[in-house]
């Protein structure tokens, strides 16, 4: 399993410091949360933080988007090294549409799920898409506790599409990765758990 860390938990008044302190042998992406404060309550950063970060690393991004207009960032993200893209089906009209706008630019396209949206409605989709993230905790900035049911979701899309790269972001901890593994995920995003120790 690929661990990617989510630079969200680092410390924000130390971003290049904490970027620069990640083994580069251990870790193959960054995981970029992207809020607007409109889909989600939090806002984490901007396009112009993103672009100075670029520049203290070549770690590929894996971008989540937690935004309520993803169209209006992809431009912009494309162009700053991006392992995957990935867009709430939440906030997509026509899921195939954002598939294959990324795939255009030559970008992984992903989907994400949050905890309470089932996987049937967009199981048409899956095939197309290269990544699925499943929200493993609610984004509610207190703590984000892993939820137990949604290691049943992962099962449901590692059967629906056995091939897709599978994600999960959300309370994460070292115990877990074993189960997620067996299971069948691919990545697991990790904050606190990576950015909380020297």
């Amino acid at each position: 399993m690929i661990i990617s860390p989510s630079i969200a938990s680092a410390n924000p008044l130390r971003l290049e410091e904490e970027v620069k302190r990640l083994d580069t042998t251990l870790y193959t992406d960054l995981h970029v949360d992207i809020e607007d404060g409109h889909f989600i309550p939090n806002i984490t950063f901007g396009m112009k933080t993103v672009k100075s970060l670029r520049e203290v690393t070549d770690l590929p991004f894996s971008f989540h988007l937690m935004v309520s207009n993803p169209f209006d960032y992809l431009e912009e993200i494309c162009a700053c090294q991006p392992s995957v893209i990935f867009v709430h089906v939440e906030v997509l009209d026509y899921p195939s549409s954002f598939v294959d706008a990324v795939q255009r630019r030559g970008v992984k396209a992903g989907l994400a799920f949050n905890p309470k949206t089932t996987i049937a409605p967009f199981q048409y989709v899956l095939s197309r898409a290269d990544a699925v993230l499943i929200m493993t905790a609610e984004p509610d900035g207190q703590g984000q506790q892993f939820i137990p049911a949604m290691i049943e979701k992962a099962k449901q899309v590692g059967m629906a599409a056995p091939s897709i790269e599978l994600w999960v972001d959300g309370g994460v901890t070292t115990d877990r990765l074993e189960e997620l593994e067996r299971i069948g995920v691919t990545h697991a995003v990790m904050g606190r758990a990576v950015f909380g120790h020297k």
